[in-house]
């Protein structure tokens, strides 16, 4: 398939997480800071290598019982995160406290980002406070 070289529509769609890892990996850790250098940031998206993709969102869901906390968002140039120059702090939304329940779902959020990123930049998060079960990160994408 030749590339795709003047993106308008995703030419895939791609739903997982950083795509090494498996989906919906549960991050437990505490990173809390603003620069995105944080050992506990996690790797959360990349775009395509060669065209670069579209993130519509970073949905987001409880694993259990967890206390408050925030998840902050990272735009990297697809260089090393542990340098600060490399990433733009994005935003971040505040996580409830949650309780595991076999009757009750828990809440599903939903970060927008709605932007194009070039060839391969990457989105890392990190909480604000270490929580007990931790919270799933889906990033709903596509790449071109």
């Amino acid at each position: 398939m030749p590339a795709n070289t003047d993106p308008i529509y995703s030419r895939l769609g791609d739903v997982s997480k950083d795509g090494t890892t498996g989906m919906g990996q549960l991050i437990t850790a505490a990173a809390n800071d603003y620069t995105g250098i944080g050992a506990n940031n996690v790797l959360v998206w990349t775009s395509d290598a060669t065209n670069g993709g579209f993130l519509q969102r970073v949905r987001l869901k409880a694993g259990g019982t967890n206390v408050a906390s925030v998840m902050r968002f990272f735009i990297n140039n697809g260089s090393t995160n542990g340098t600060a120059t490399n990433n733009c702090f994005y935003g971040e939304i505040g996580l409830p406290a949650t309780t595991a329940s076999a009757t009750g779902a828990t809440v599903d959020l939903d970060y927008p980002f709605n932007i194009a990123l070039p060839a391969g930049f990457r989105i890392y998060a990190g909480l604000g406070t270490a929580v007990a079960a931790g919270w799933a990160m889906t990033p709903v994408a596509g790449k071109y």
